[in-house]
């Protein structure tokens, strides 16, 4: 699956350090905003490859009879 989490919060880390350093107040806020962005988006993959990862279990698990 394309994307790292690990990445994305390395970009939102980055973010964060460049908020510090803003000259203007909506320089902070964009970058503060990116900073929260790249963090969902982490969040969003991890959740994402859980989804795929459980699919793949159920594809490879046997199948369950029904009860008789």
């Amino acid at each position: 699956m394309p994307g790292d989490p690990k990445e994305c919060r390395e970009h939102a880390r980055c973010c964060a350090e460049h908020a510090k350093f803003a000259t203007t107040p909506e320089a902070r806020e964009q970058f503060l905003a990116l900073e929260q962005s790249w963090l969902r988006l982490a969040g969003d993959l991890e959740s994402a490859k859980a989804f795929i990862d459980a699919l793949e279990e159920m594809d490879s698990a046997p199948p369950v009879k029904a009860a008789e």
